[in-house]
């Protein structure tokens, strides 16, 4: 039964006679100055109410349990007065609107009706209307505000002193009961907050199986394993997320209740999906939207956390001046991760909410590790853009967009940390294994030497890449809906394009590359022989840099006959760590062809091209990342 059209008709019901009378008593003492003259009876001199129908309700907030309403009804009156000819009579139809408080809290009650007013659609009023199950509107523009609100109401003190908030405190001073348990098996469920005395199933990790468990309403339930989407929180922001729901949607479950009584609980899951349109979101998505965007903010309020963060920015450049952006913003981010006692992402989340977009280059938690910071021109980035890119998005990008798989097939840029760079000598050097890493410069100025991201949504039913993760909020959880990372051709990444060609012209790296290209032998075998005698690389070391065994090398350099795959061609490139225009003659010496549309074959190339400089190891996990086999064939 919807509940939006089911609140009006109980109303009507349950309460028809004293909202008769009332609406009765209006009409008797006020006919005079309504509107109820008719082509029959222009003049009425008399007005008597027939009956009345509740066509929509009006609610508006109030404190606790409490409710206040207005009825908008269309009143059927009987109206007499001198005719054109004759004492006539005849009917009206005014639109009347009936103001009512009542309790809403296991049923309605104390329900008294109230003024009576002629209808006429006022101004919407924000922060006083509640739509119609109840839920408070709240507008992206008012979250600081409501979350201050709520502060001011449990924890005054936090909005003048930046502290961690006693949130045990808040929910006893709230009436609610915290309680750890394993809600779910999977751990999709992190928390619950009960609207009704309830028996429930949580899972015994001990016995490995559900057991009844009995619980009061006021409960909130917490599942100790993930504590609020596991990598973007702790304890504190589940608890407050659940106590926003006791606080602003209680109402909403007494409305359901009065019309299906198995309603128990908001299910706070794990859920990743693409964001509902705001004319679509459903109810509970909307709840969902309002108590995940409040609770960090109620946590680390908006006015103190702007202040401190001030108060820290200040103090370490002082105190740490020969320091970059990155280092010190990261300084910052653990601070007010301590003070708060949230995580280091909520906090470095916060810090982007309010305006410190430094803070997004900073602990970046991409493929399951946290990368090295950074820091660029303030302003550098528009809304919904990123210089980061997860090794799955980069991936994709190579496969399916084309300007892109040409800047990075070029050579002129480099995946490395999450950040697709210039390959310049300004912006890329070697450490002391030779693996690539970026400058300090160019990690303190991101925004002149690296591509820039959309950050967009998609469902994930392309090329097969089932363990997509989501990048922002539940980076260790499979996903059919995520969100990803874009190239687009924009004026700012096509500067850095053509730049690089410039930089380019002025390298002698193609010289080397035609020179060694020349000296290649024909064959495969006597190629592998020439690039291992180049790079100075032996059987047993191959082995070892390859994970390919020494007889199947010893067979692959010296067998005319022998058969080549995949598996063990591209290990021995990457374990020589051969320039890409190698790896490329190297494959089509032993008659193997890359296709772009088998996932393994995108994800080959891929490797061959950005990560010839790994270890034979990384490349294995990018292919577990795929679910592909890794490379290797013997001890």
């Amino acid at each position: 039964m919807r509940v939006d059209n089911s609140f009006e008709k109980y109303v009507e019901k349950t309460y028809y006679n004293e909202i008769f009378n009332r609406v009765k008593s209006y009409i008797y003492y006020n006919k005079d100055n309504m509107d109820l003259a008719t082509h029959t009876v222009p003049d009425p001199s008399k007005a008597t109410l027939e009956d009345f129908k509740v066509k929509s309700v009006l609610f508006s907030d109030a404190p606790g349990y409490q409710i206040q309403f207005d009825l908008v009804i269309e009143a059927e009156v009987n109206i007499e007065g001198r005719g054109k000819y004759d004492w006539e009579s005849d009917g009206a139809y005014p639109w009347l609107l009936v103001s009512c408080t009542g309790l809403l809290k296991n049923g309605l009650q104390n329900v008294q009706v109230g003024n009576v007013s002629v209808y006429s659609q006022k101004r919407f009023e924000e922060t006083k209307r509640l739509t119609r199950t109840l839920i408070p509107y709240i507008s992206s523009r008012r979250l600081d505000e409501v979350a201050e609100q709520f502060v001011q109401k449990y924890c005054p003190e936090a909005l003048r002193t930046a502290m961690a908030l006693p949130v045990e405190v808040i929910a006893n001073k709230m009436g609610l009961k915290i309680v750890e348990a394993s809600i779910s098996k999977n751990c999709t469920t992190f928390g619950q907050v009960y609207f009704s005395d309830s028996v429930i199933n949580t899972y015994n990790r001990e016995n490995e199986e559900y057991e009844s468990m009995e619980v009061k309403a006021g409960t909130i339930l917490v599942d100790p394993k993930i504590f609020f989407m596991r990598s973007i929180g702790s304890k504190n922001n589940t608890i407050i997320h659940e106590c926003v729901h006791w606080d602003k949607h209680k109402r909403y479950f007494e409305l359901r209740k009065l019309f299906d009584n198995s309603l128990q609980s908001i299910s706070c899951q794990v859920v990743e999906r693409t964001p509902a349109d705001e004319n679509k979101r459903s109810d509970v998505e909307w709840m969902e939207w309002q108590a995940n965007a409040l609770a960090p903010r109620i946590l680390m309020p908006a006015s103190i956390t702007k202040k401190k963060i001030e108060e820290l920015l200040v103090r370490y450049h002082v105190e740490y001046g020969r320091l970059g952006e990155a280092e010190i913003m990261e300084m910052v981010v653990m601070e007010l991760s301590n003070i708060f006692d949230v995580s280091i992402f909520a906090a470095k989340m916060r810090a982007i909410d309010l305006g410190y977009d430094q803070a997004i280059g900073v602990f970046s938690f991409v493929d399951n590790k946290y990368l090295p910071s950074y820091s660029f021109k303030p302003g550098s980035l528009g809304k919904n853009q990123t210089f980061t890119i997860g090794l799955q998005d980069v991936v994709y990008e190579y496969a399916t967009n084309m300007a892109f798989k040409q800047k990075m097939q070029s050579g002129d840029f480099v995946y490395i940390d999450g950040l697709v760079c210039m390959n310049d000598p300004k912006y890329i050097e070697e450490d002391a294994s030779g693996k690539n890493k970026l400058t300090a410069y160019a990690r303190g100025n991101v925004h002149e030497c690296c591509l820039i991201f959309d950050v967009t949504c998609r469902s994930n039913n392309r090329y097969g890449l089932k363990y997509y993760k989501e990048c922002y909020l539940c980076k260790d959880i499979i996903s059919d809906v995520f969100t990803e990372t874009k190239y687009v051709d924009t004026t700012d990444n096509q500067d850095k394009t053509q730049r690089m060609a410039e930089l380019k012209k002025l390298t002698d790296e193609t010289a080397r590359i035609v020179k060694v290209q020349k000296e290649t032998p024909v064959a495969f075998a006597d190629a592998l022989k020439y690039h291992m005698k180049r790079v100075g690389c032996t059987v047993e070391g191959l082995a070892e840099a390859s994970l390919i065994g020494p007889k199947t090398i010893q067979n692959m350099r010296n067998k005319d006959d022998y058969t080549y795959s995949f598996e063990n061609v591209i290990p021995l490139c990457l374990g020589m760590h051969l320039h890409p225009e190698f790896s490329k003659v190297m494959l089509e010496k032993a008659g193997l062809k890359l296709i772009p549309t088998k996932e393994a074959h995108v994800v080959y190339d891929f490797l061959l091209n950005h990560y010839y400089k790994a270890s034979i190891h990384e490349c294995n996990e990018v292919l577990s990342e795929y679910n592909l086999p890794v490379f290797g064939t013997e001890s």
